[in-house]
């Protein structure tokens, strides 16, 4: 692909991204999934660390979400597959590429294999004590929160979250060279991570971990935070960005298709 740049280059880039995906054997798909939520957590546990040993508060938040980005610029760079980016693929649907229960049916996959990701790797936070009693105790705090947190502030935090990173993920698109995707998405992955909004891959990670700790947390809350935070996650990518990007360049997109 040449320099992508504008709406409409960058819409025909997802399509052409969400063709891949539906390409894809099933073996590929599973394991890249299992992999982005593997490398989501991975920035999650650095984050968690530095957080709960750093005095100040605000200065624990501001480094703990600098090392958060490493997971999504290890998602783009080696590549793998998640969720909350991948919503965009809804791209295809609005440009009438395909049917929607492949979507759904793409989206649901990589869903739940990145769980599998994030629940793998709170299971081996757990049984490595890598985490101290301190930093257990803070991640404790953060899942309770998000574990109960109310319906409505969840749902637009969530599609809030998904709105700064599908962001993210156009501007590292319209660059290039990998160190410009690297910056690109570090800087807006900070952002994000800073805002405190709920990421749903990032909640696994965070939910599960304490879960398998003790925490008094129920099941069912789990299950709850994470089916809203996701449908959140999939307005903010999968409608807001992607769908007003499409909009703003459907009339060239139509214009191509038929010279096509």
């Amino acid at each position: 692909m040449g320099q992508i740049s504008g709406p409409t280059a960058l819409t025909e880039y997802v399509l052409h991204l969400s063709k891949d995906k539906a390409n894809k054997p099933l073996l590929i798909l599973l394991v890249q999934g299992i992999l982005a939520g593997i490398y989501i957590a991975i920035g999650a546990i650095a984050s968690l660390i530095i957080g709960a040993n750093t005095t100040d508060p605000g200065l624990g938040v501001f480094l703990g979400s600098f090392v958060f980005p490493v997971g999504i610029i290890a998602v783009l760079i080696m590549p793998a597959e998640l969720y909350t980016s991948d919503c965009m693929v809804m791209t295809a649907i609005y440009a009438r590429r395909t049917k929607i229960y492949r979507i759904f049916k793409i989206l649901a996959l990589i869903f739940l294999t990145n769980m599998v990701g994030g629940i793998l790797m709170a299971l081996l936070t757990n049984w490595s004590g890598i985490f101290s009693a301190e930093v257990m105790k803070y991640t404790i705090e953060k899942a309770t929160t998000k574990a109960y947190m109310p319906a409505r502030q969840l749902l637009v935090s969530s599609i809030l979250c998904n709105i700064i990173v599908c962001t993210g993920v156009c501007l590292a698109y319209r660059c290039q060279k990998e160190l410009s995707k690297i910056v690109v998405l570090w800087l807006s992955i900070t952002v994000f991570a800073i805002s405190g909004t709920e990421h749903v891959v990032a909640n696994v990670y965070y939910l599960f971990t304490a879960y398998f700790s003790g925490a008094e947390i129920a099941l069912s809350n789990i299950i709850y935070s994470l089916l809203l935070s996701g449908l959140g996650n999939f307005i903010g990518g999968g409608v807001i960005v992607s769908g007003l990007n499409y909009l703003m360049a459907h009339k060239d997109i139509e214009k191509n298709n038929r010279l096509h």
